[in-house]
This record gives C-alpha cells, structure tokens and sequence, in this order.
C-alpha cells in the first residue's frame, strides 16, 4: 500500500493563514483592490492515522486510536497570487486559489519510487469567489458580517491515477459557502469563518470514480498592531469531515489490481491513500512589515496540530509551512 501517495489537496487544507484583513470578512470598497503574491513551502514526514499496520507493513487494524506514523517525505512548493477587487462597496470579487493562481512545485518520495519522476509542476486548483457585505454592525456590537461563495475549479492540470501518480490536486470541484464575522478594535481586528465545502464527485479517471468527504471549518484570526509598521497577526482552524466519502469499485481496482483486501480495502483508499475524510488542527502567525503605504511584506509560519478532547487531528499530514508575501492595496 502506497501510505504516503497522498493527494496535493491534503498538503494546502490547513495551511492558509489570514495574511491581512482584506483577506477577512470586510468588502472592499467600490474600485479599490487588494493583491497578494505568495512564495510558500510546505513539508511533512509524519501523519495522523487511525489505521495500525505491523512492522512488516501489514494492515492489522482499521480503527484504532489516533496516532502518529513516518511517512515517505512529500514537500510543495508554491509561487501563488490572491486578489480582491471591490464591485460595490458591499460587494467583493476574489480570485484565488487554495493558494491563488499558483504555479506548484511538488517533490514526493513516493512518487519517485511509482511513477518515476520527483513529481509535478505547473498551475494547480483555481479558486473564483465573491463576497457579499451583510451587517456593518450587528445588534450595535460593532460586529460586522459577510457572506462568500467560492467554487475551486480543477481544470488547469491533468488528474491522473492516484495510485500511483501526484497530481497538483485532487481533481474535482468544490463548493464553499462562507459565512464571516469581523471587528476592528483600536489595536487590531479579530474574525471568525464559519465555512461548509461541498465536494463533488472527481469523475476524470471514470469509472473510477471517489467524492470526498464534506467538511465543515472554524476559523478564529486576528491581528495586533504592535507599532506602526509591525502588525502581528495569529490563525487558529479546524477542519472537520462529515463523514460522507465514497470510492467506486473501480477505484479500488486501481490500489489493488489482484483483489487484495477486497473487504477493507475502500477504508483504507478513503481514510490514508486519498485522505477523503480528514480532521485537522492547525495554528500559525504573521509579522506583516509596512514597507510604505499600501504595501506590506509579510513573513508566515503554520504548523498541524494533534488537537484535543473531540477536536482531535485525524488521517492527515502532520506538516509545517513557511510563506513570504507581499501585499499591495489602493
């Protein structure tokens, strides 16, 4: 069983940090813009599992309780670019992606070892948004809300067996609805995301067909500004799964051409392979330097975490990402 041939879409689910509250839950203003470019990596030898295998790789459990393994070493690298553009003063167009119009670079041990090649580059998920200013101040608490619908579209890149081939993600589209609340103090301004992804069927590779799980997220974010031109800035998520994955048979096939665990092997593809119901904790912060007016470069640190109590990281990469942007808005 190929453990660490996991899709690229598990490596970027929780490593997005709120870089500035443009990316929050404020619109921005009719004709104004804000516009990021992004150099980030990430890297990850460790996952969360549920499964237990024998010294000898054999599979011995399907569910057991959560605990770390050593994975084959997958890195990505990612040159990516984020943009708002206000149509109305209550209505804000984004263009992004799960990292935003990125050009990939993605190193997998394993994919080495399958396909012969370190792994793939090139343009990966594009992410098309638009947020809709709700209230400016709700009940009078100076809380302000929004709406934001994004569709992650997989069409800039070939999707290939994921049995033994990385792609630059994991080829199918998404659906997510978010809904966004705000407030700026005299310091800083704090957020909270409340988001839920639909995620439909990846079809590329028909009939061999999976839908992953629908995911539920809380994001808590903020920012302190500690003088003039330093801001530090803090992300807190969870990422949980519904629950509701599924793979066909001739999906399977491709994990196991002879038959092998014919009776377990759709838990083993959804929950480690393909990673089609992940939970996961993750935490990181910001130092975002003012550079002149209007523009920031910001330098970002995310790391996963085990979680805890019910909230606890499940089949996921266990990685730590690093990012430098710069900003620029008028």
């Amino acid at each position: 069983m190929k453990k660490g041939m996991i899709a690229a879409f598990i490596v970027v689910a929780g490593c997005l940090l709120a870089t500035s509250n443009a990316l929050a839950a404020w619109t921005q203003a009719k004709g104004h813009s804000y516009n990021q470019l992004t150099l980030s990596t990430y890297q990850t030898v460790e996952k969360f599992t549920t499964l237990s295998y024998s010294p000898a790789g054999v599979l011995v459990d399907l569910n057991t309780t959560v605990h770390r393994i050593e994975t084959e070493e997958f890195r990505q690298t990612q040159l990516s670019y984020y943009g708002e553009y206000g149509l109305t003063d209550k209505i804000t167009v984004l263009i992004t992606v799960l990292t935003s119009f990125a050009w990939s670079w993605v190193r997998s041990n394993d994919n080495i070892r399958y396909a012969g090649d370190a792994g793939p580059s090139g343009v990966s998920d594009v992410v098309l948004g638009v947020r809709h200013k709700l209230f400016d101040n709700i009940a009078g608490t100076g809380i302000l809300s929004s709406l934001q619908l994004d569709v992650k579209i997989p069409e800039a890149y070939d999707y290939s067996n994921p049995a033994t081939y990385q792609s630059l993600g994991d080829g199918q589209y998404d659906a997510t609805i978010k809904l966004k609340f705000g407030r700026g103090f005299s310091w800083g301004y704090s957020v909270l995301d409340l988001d839920y992804v639909y995620r439909f069927e990846n079809d590329q590779l028909k009939p061999a067909t999976f839908t992953p799980s629908d995911q539920f997220k809380f994001t808590l974010s903020g920012g302190y500004s500690a003088t003039s031109w330093l801001s530090i800035r803090g992300q807190f998520s969870w990422l949980d799964s519904l629950g509701n994955a599924d793979v066909s048979p001739e999906l399977l096939a491709l994990f196991y051409p002879t038959g092998g665990l014919a009776s377990s092997g759709d838990i083993v593809v959804i929950k480690d392979a393909l990673g089609l119901e992940q939970d996961l904790m993750s935490a990181g912060v910001d130092l975002a330097f003012s550079v002149k007016p209007g523009m920031q470069i910001v330098l970002s640190f995310n790391r996963d975490l085990a979680g805890f109590g019910d909230l606890e990281s499940k089949n996921a990469a266990l990685g730590t990402t690093y990012k430098i942007a710069l900003a620029y808005s008028h």
